[in-house]
């Protein structure tokens, strides 16, 4: 059975050249028929940063019931200021030109803001 590293919600806080360095370090740890798990948050295809954080709000804030207001308000500070999740295309592509011979998307959570990808070395 075929293993490797995983990472969920974590690499969309940097930018996409980052992404990159970090994604072909991962797979210089791999090896040969190794995989990479990644799970972030995946912006829909042409859809730019503020259109997903305005899908954010509006997907979110109703759904996360729990939170308390400053709660609400300190995760909502982060994600404006922190989060640049790519498109699935783009989180795939990073993944090949970071060697992996494999890259596709394995998962989408129901409020379609999740992904799952699997690139295979």
């Amino acid at each position: 059975m075929p293993t490797g590293p995983g990472c969920s919600l974590s690499i969309h806080h940097l930018s996409t050249q980052d992404k990159l360095g970090l994604m072909k370090a991962i797979r210089g740890t791999t090896g040969s028929g190794g995989i990479f798990l990644l799970y972030e948050p995946t912006r829909r295809a042409g859809e730019d940063r503020a259109a997903w954080l305005d899908r954010f709000v509006r997907t979110n804030k109703p759904l996360w019931t729990v939170l308390t207001p400053p709660e609400w308000d300190q995760i909502w500070h982060h994600v404006a200021t922190c989060d640049f999740p790519e498109t699935a295309a783009v989180w795939c592509e990073l993944g090949r030109e970071a060697g992996f011979r494999e890259a596709r998307q394995v998962f989408v959570d129901p409020t379609d803001f999740f992904q799952l990808f699997r690139f295979e070395a």
